[in-house]
């Protein structure tokens, strides 16, 4: 795969994501700020834990990847 279709692909999406935000800070719109998304995602306690699973999951592999070497 050449190298411009692989940045042309990360920067569609670093775009669609500003557009979305732009978009969900609009007072006229059904889409939910970013705030709004973990005020709701937080409000459970199964997937808080959740949440801070996968972070130490993702720590700890990359820490000892880290010292191991």
């Amino acid at each position: 795969m050449n190298t411009a279709w692989i940045v042309g692909g990360y920067s569609f999406f670093v775009l669609l994501g500003l557009v979305l935000w732009l978009y969900s800070r609009s007072k006229r719109t059904p889409v939910a700020s970013v705030g709004e998304l973990i005020d709701r995602i937080m409000h459970h306690r199964t997937t808080r834990v959740a949440i801070m699973l996968a972070w130490w999951w993702v720590g700890f592999h990359f820490l000892v990847n880290v010292i191991g070497r």
